[in-house]
């Protein structure tokens, strides 16, 4: 059983939110994620776990985050 989450965290209150998604794979909760986006408009990253384990990053393009990785390599497979 899968345990998608992420964890919300806006400037100077990290930690802000933390939102189960409805996802059965890597995929779908990146993308779930990614749909928070627009409920969170000042939000500085949200980091996808399987449970314990990191899935990705999204980072707010507009804090002066890169829009897209910078090392492929390293994003999450």
């Amino acid at each position: 059983m899968n345990s998608y989450y992420c964890i919300v965290n806006t400037p100077g209150v990290p930690v802000r939110e933390i939102a189960v998604l409805s996802a059965v794979d890597d995929e779908t909760a990146r993308a779930e994620a990614a749909g928070l986006t627009r409920l969170w408009p000042g939000y500085e990253t949200i980091a996808v776990y399987d449970g314990e384990r990191p899935v990705g990053v999204l980072a707010n393009p507009s804090m002066g985050f890169a829009p897209e990785p910078v090392f492929r390599e390293f994003q999450a497979a």
